[in-house]
Parts: structure tokens; C-alpha cells; sequence
């Protein structure tokens, strides 16, 4: 979804311009947007707004542009552009859309193993990927040649893997703990450089002249449960000891 935004962004701006005020107050009532990026928006021109709106959103990920999306086929939304309501049934927004029509696919996996494991590795080819069996021999007194650093990173994901492993709704407990993580969390430039948010999102937290106001305009950006995992596996990185507090 964030590629149809994309492809169709010039398209959006020449609609969305006509009704600028209405859709942000519709993208704000669906929680798109933080608190702060309304009111940045609010006082921005149509054209330039929707711009900034887009690549916000597109900024998101592939959950919120499919959201967003799906909104624009409201029939309160779109009302006053037919053109936009006209395209805007012709977008897949389901969750199969971006494989469908696709043929071809290959997909190569890069599978080391550790103490002498061989893997073969399956190469999948066809229009949709189904289950797959996957051969593997073992070696036990075969010298590994997996790099010393691999073997490291592996074992680092699976301890923070058992460490959130009882963590079922990630955006419940950031909420739960918003006032812990935001009078203790000391490495945010760090965790900032790990997570993949919108340029925009990371240049507003690092613009914060405190720690503490940095961490609430962080929290202030996870609107979704992907992001919100995202950001708890960067906590469990980087506040080892503050996350299993808060855990127990």
C-alpha cells in the first residue's frame, strides 16, 4: 500500500487539496497523525499540507498507508471530489494486494547453521507462496563455520525474543509504562538510530531539550502495534534492565 501512495501521490494532492481542513480533521479523528503533526498541519497552505501529510503517512509503514486508504473510501470522505471517489474504488487495500498478479517470485533464503548443521536452502518460484519442507542434515563433529559475530547476533535476538516473549499487546504496555520509560530511558539517540520511523518523527524527538520530553514525543509516534514492537525490542537492546523491571 505505501507504493500505491506512493505512485499516486500527485493524483492525491490535486484531489485532497479541495477539502484539506475536513480530511485532516479525518485522519486526526482515526489517530494517523500524533497531537504535534496536526497542529504543524493545521497551520500549513492545502498543497503543502497534504504533501507533508502523505509522506507522513507513507512514513508509517504499509499498515498505516492501507488504513489511510482505506478511509479515502468512506463516502463522507470523499464526497467532494468525484474523481477521487471514482479512483479510490479501483485500489486493492487488502492485505493479499501487493502479491496479487505477481508471478515468478523467487525467493532465496540465506540460512547459516551452527555447530556443522548443513541447511539446504529452497528456492520458492510460483504466483503465491504456500508451506514448503526444508531438508537439514547434522554434522556434530563438523568444525562450524558460522562467524563468530553471526553466532553472537543470534544469540542476542533470542534472549530479547524470551524477554518480550509475555508481552502479548506491545502498545498496551508502552501506554502502561509511559511514565517509567519516560523518567528513566537514557539511551533514546541510540534506540532513535535503530527503529525506522519518518525523518520528520526523529527530527522533532532530537529537536526535545530534555531526555524525558524526547521519550514522551517517541511514545507520541508509535500509532500502531508494529511500530510499538519495533520499539520495544530496541528498549530490551538498549534498557536491558529497565525493561525486565517493568516486565515483572
Amino acid at each position: 500500500m505505501d507504493k500505491v501512495l506512493l505512485k499516486s501521490k500527485t493524483k492525491l494532492i490535486r484531489w485532497l487539496k479541495l477539502d484539506w481542513i475536513i480530511i485532516l480533521q479525518h485522519v486526526q479523528e482515526h489517530e494517523f497523525i500524533t497531537t504535534q503533526e496536526y497542529g504543524n498541519l493545521m497551520i500549513t497552505a492545502p498543497t503543502e499540507g497534504v504533501i507533508k501529510l502523505l509522506d507522513i503517512i507513507h512514513g508509517k509503514g504499509e499498515n498505516v498507508c492501507r488504513n489511510f486508504l482505506n478511509l479515502l473510501k468512506n463516502n463522507d470522505v470523499n464526497e467532494f471530489s468525484p474523481e477521487l471517489r471514482k479512483w479510490i474504488k479501483t485500489v486493492d487495500t487488502s492485505e493479499t494486494a501487493n502479491t496479487a498478479g505477481q508471478s515468478g517470485i523467487q525467493v532465496t533464503s540465506n540460512i547459516c547453521a551452527s555447530d556443522g548443521g548443513h541447511v539446504f536452502s529452497p528456492i520458492i518460484t510460483g504466483s503465491t507462496l504456500g508451506s514448503f519442507e526444508m531438508n537439514m542434515t547434522f554434522a556434530p563433529s563438523a568444525k562450524s563455520n558460522v562467524p563468530a559475530n553471526f553466532q553472537k547476533h543470534d544469540r542476542d535476538c533470542k534472549r530479547r525474543e524470551n524477554c518480550n516473549r509475555s508481552i502479548q499487546d506491545y502498545q498496551k504496555f508502552l501506554k502502561a509504562n509511559t511514565s517509567q520509560l519516560v523518567q528513566n530511558v537514557k539511551m533514546i539517540d541510540s534506540i532513535l538510530d535503530d527503529l525506522d520511523l519518518h525523518k520528520e518523527s526523529v527530527a522533532n524527538v532530537r529537536a526535545k531539550s530534555t531526555r524525558q520530553m524526547k521519550m514522551r514525543e517517541l511514545l507520541d509516534c508509535v500509532n500502531c502495534e508494529s511500530l510499538a514492537k519495533d520499539l520495544v525490542n530496541t528498549l530490551f537492546k538498549h534498557e536491558k534492565s529497565l525493561m525486565k523491571e517493568l516486565q515483572y
